[in-house]
């Protein structure tokens, strides 16, 4: 990465993406309670989203800033060395953008015979939920060796950060359904 220029950003060889120095950010609330990006040498965004670069693999390790037309405004590692005020913010925004419980338990998957659905009751770190998958091939992904992201027939997402670590009944239902 080459180093940050003096308006706090760079320029990666492959992409036309700015890389953000966090020294050279901050974000903050306007008065109509968007989000805005102002990067060192008066350059300010307004009405500014923050998405995860990485949601499951990395999270909260790159995030990119788009504006309202959805064009990205640049890219940030390590949101985490942003000013205490700004990297709240920028978690904050981060962690709405991708609505994704994980889920702690299994309590019950039932298949519902002729409609190709499933139905799963789980316990997720948001409390309970009752969710049905449409096919296992099309709604289920495997990130890594025990970590299963899945696609309920609304198109929201959940996430098994670890099979293994799920209790005996759970990793029984994770067989039999997976």
């Amino acid at each position: 990465m080459s180093e940050p220029e003096a308006s706090g950003e760079s320029r990666s060889a492959q992409d036309s993406v700015p890389v953000l120095d966090p020294s050279q950010v901050t974000v903050r609330l306007n008065e109509r309670g968007q989000a805005e990006l102002r990067v060192a040498g008066g350059r300010s965004h307004t009405d500014v989203r923050v998405i995860p670069a990485f949601p499951i693999s990395r999270p909260n390790r790159f995030v990119y800033f788009l504006d309202a037309e959805g064009k990205e405004l640049g890219l940030l590692e390590e949101p985490r060395r942003l000013d205490r005020e700004s990297r709240d913010l920028v978690l904050a925004q981060a962690d709405q953008a991708y609505f994704m419980p994980r889920i702690t338990r299994i309590a019950d998957v039932e298949e519902r015979p002729g409609s190709g659905l499933a139905r799963w009751d789980v316990d997720t770190d948001r409390g309970p939920s009752t969710f049905e998958v449409v096919s296992h091939s099309e709604s289920v992904w495997y990130v890594g060796k025990n970590r299963v992201v899945i696609r309920d027939a609304d198109g929201n997402r959940y996430l098994i950060e670890d099979l293994a670590a799920l209790d005996r009944r759970s990793r029984r239902l994770t067989d039999l359904y997976l």
